[in-house]
């Protein structure tokens, strides 16, 4: 059994397949967003502490500001190159999904009397 939904906005119908599987990746693809929305700030702040770390027991006090704030930098370059790839990861997989393999079948099936026929043409 079919159901058919209106869209609103659209003229086009669409059966109840249409919309879930439309619908499933709203809500199911929440969960690579908010990894994508983490990197930028856990690269900065784990590199910001790795130079602090670093800048201290090169130049002290000093050292470790220094380090400090050249960890944000290096981490922020870091981070940005890093949310870009995987956005285009993730956009390269969706494309993936969206392609449709359409069937093609064998030219000696189309070429062949479909079997209705066959059937008729022997009650005669």
């Amino acid at each position: 059994m079919t159901i058919y939904i209106a869209m609103i906005d659209s003229s086009r119908t669409m059966t109840q397949d249409d919309t879930t599987s439309e619908g499933s990746t709203g809500v199911s693809s929440a969960g690579r967003w908010c990894a994508i929305a983490s990197e930028l700030p856990c690269a900065i702040i784990s590199l910001m502490l790795v130079g602090q770390v670093v800048g201290s027991a090169i130049g002290g006090p000093q050292g470790a500001m220094s380090g400090a704030l050249l960890g944000v930098f290096v981490g922020f370059i870091f981070g940005v190159y890093s949310v870009y790839v995987t956005i285009q990861h993730f956009e390269t997989i969706e494309q993936a999904e969206k392609v449709r393999h359409t069937y093609m079948p064998p030219i000696e099936e189309i070429l062949e009397e479909p079997e209705f026929l066959r059937d008729y043409d022997s009650e005669d």
